[in-house]
Formats: structure tokens, C-alpha cells, sequence
């Protein structure tokens, strides 16, 4: 399907990070919710593409999930211009930047984010799902952005903008966007393609099998038991302040401008970005369970 075609350029985890949210939410959401997420997505507005975003092959539920995960996407893929879906395409949506900087070693809190950004997004389509008197062709809206939104900001780098005298404010460093790796990449793309990075495809896999088996690694690593309470919070500003925090402890910890990160690094980083993505799930699942009851 032409809407599928990958887009030029790098989002919040890649589509495979986005779609592997989608399937460990999926695991845990209740058979209702399932339904009526399938049901509102498949009543989108036309030129919004949505429905197109179901599989046209499988059983009836391989289609539904393959339909929930691809939608996880769908954010990412309205970047793409000169196409009817591109009118949906909101770039400040997709980040909650707290600008911070250190001072004597410690990270220094310096402003929160503009008025419209990840969370405050997440909070007021929560909101339109929940409301009985919201027709179903503003709801698929809702949960498409909703859908990808959650996984955007447990992207540590979605939370936090670090200020130095090379990056300053306003923007700082926009996200790890401007602090460069090599000629290719810089540290918030390295961090959105960790997944990938680490686990291979395998040959003549597609991307809903692969993303079904990374979740199913990382639910193995990253079990509800072991999340614990954190699993079902549904408190956004909480989950904004564990970004910045992950952004401000690890993710700048033993890596320079210019450098490939190290082995240790890579470990680190992939373990956490693993935790993140089943805490997005989890809290995506709770999200919709409520939303739809």
C-alpha cells in the first residue's frame, strides 16, 4: 500500500519501535477496547488513510492488530508531503521539551515546554475518546495521534532539550538533533533506531512480524511484574519528568559530538530504551482500557 512507503526522515523511535508499542498494548488491552479501537480507526476520514492502514491479508484479528499497530505509525507517516494525509502533519505534537543545562555537574532545570506539545496532546485526545458525544470520525483521529503520541514521549530525547553555550536557548539542542555523531547521525536519530539497531531482521521477515517479535522480547526482559505499579500509571506529566530525567542521567553519560558510542553505551541504551517502550505499551493499554469502558 502506497501510504506504507517509509518517508525521509527520521521519527520518534523508528516504525518498528512505534509498531511494537502498539502490539504489547494490544496484549493487554481488553477484548472491548480492542474492538472499538478497530472500529473508530476504520471510521476515519477518508483523506486521512486509515482504514487503508489494515492488512489485506491474515485472519480477521491479524488484520485488527495488524490494523492497531500500523496506526501506531500513522503520525510519522502524514509528514510526508504532497499527499492527501499530509494536511494532518503537526511537528510540535510529537515532543514535550523541558530545556535544562548543568551546572557544577548537575543538571539545572531551566523551562518547560510550549503550551501545545506530546503531553498536553495526550491528555486532550485521551479526553475526546472518552466522550460519548464525540463522533467516531474524530475519535480515529484521536487515537492514531493518541496511539503514537505515547510512544513519542517514553523517547527520553522527546522530553528534554539540553542547553549549552554551543546550543542555546531557545531551541537548545533540540532534542540530542543537533549533537552529531558522525556525517549521519546524531543522537536523538541514534536513540529512535535503537531497536532496530540491535535486532536484526530476519530473512524475508516483514515489518509486523518483526515488530511482534520484538515486543515479544522485550514484554520477556520487561514484564508487568517487574514494571510494577509504574506499568498502569496514566499520570502523563510523571511519565514527561521520567524522560527528562533518563535524558539528563544517561543518555549524554560517556557519549561526545562526533564520536561512535561505545559498547557499554549501546547495552545501556537499548535496555533502557526497552523499558520505556513496555512501560509505553502498558500505559497506552491502561489509556484505552479507560477511555473505552
Amino acid at each position: 500500500m502506497a501510504i506504507l512507503a517509509t518517508p525521509a526522515f527520521a521519527p520518534a523511535w523508528d516504525a518498528s519501535g512505534h509498531r511494537a508499542v502498539a502490539a504489547i498494548a494490544w496484549e493487554h488491552m481488553t477484548s472491548h477496547a480492542r474492538a472499538r479501537a478497530v472500529a473508530v480507526l476504520m471510521h476515519g476520514p477518508q483523506r486521512a488513510g486509515l482504514a487503508a492502514l489494515r492488512p489485506r491479508q491474515g485472519t480477521d484479528a491479524e488484520r485488527d492488530r495488524g490494523l492497531f499497530m500500523n496506526a501506531a505509525t500513522w503520525a510519522d507517516i502524514v509528514r510526508a508531503t504532497g499527499h492527501s494525509w499530509s494536511v494532518y502533519n503537526r511537528p510540535p505534537w510529537h515532543y514535550a521539551d523541558f530545556a535544562w543545562d548543568v551546572k557544577n555537574g548537575v543538571p539545572h532545570d531551566l523551562q518547560g515546554p510550549d503550551a501545545i506539545n506530546a503531553g498536553e496532546r495526550i491528555t486532550a485526545f485521551r479526553a475526546v475518546l472518552a466522550d460519548p458525544t464525540a463522533p467516531d470520525t474524530t475519535k480515529a483521529l484521536a487515537l492514531a495521534w493518541l496511539l503514537h503520541l505515547v510512544g513519542d514521549i517514553h523517547q527520553p530525547l522527546h522530553c528534554s532539550s539540553r542547553v549549552t553555550s554551543r546550543d542555546p536557548l531557545p531551541q537548545g539542542d533540540r532534542g540530542g538533533n543537533a549533537f552529531l555523531l558522525d556525517a549521519h547521525r546524531n543522537l536523538h536519530g541514534y536513540w529512535d533506531g535503537i531497536l532496530e539497531q540491535a535486532v536484526a531482521f530476519k530473512p524475508h521477515e516483514d515489518s509486523m512480524s518483526y515488530a511482534r517479535r520484538a515486543a515479544d522480547r522485550i514484554e520477556q526482559a520487561h514484564a508487568g511484574a517487574s514494571l510494577g505499579g509504574r506499568a498502569a500509571s496514566t499520570d502523563v506529566p510523571a511519565w514527561e519528568q521520567e524522560g527528562l530525567h533518563l535524558a539528563q542521567t544517561v543518555v549524554y553519560d560517556s557519549v561526545r559530538r562526533g564520536a561512535v558510542p561505545s559498547s557499554a553505551y549501546k547495552r545501556k541504551a537499548l535496555a533502557v530504551s526497552e523499558e520505556r517502550m513496555a512501560l509505553a505499551g502498558h500505559r497506552l493499554a491502561a489509556l484505552l482500557n479507560a477511555a473505552f469502558r
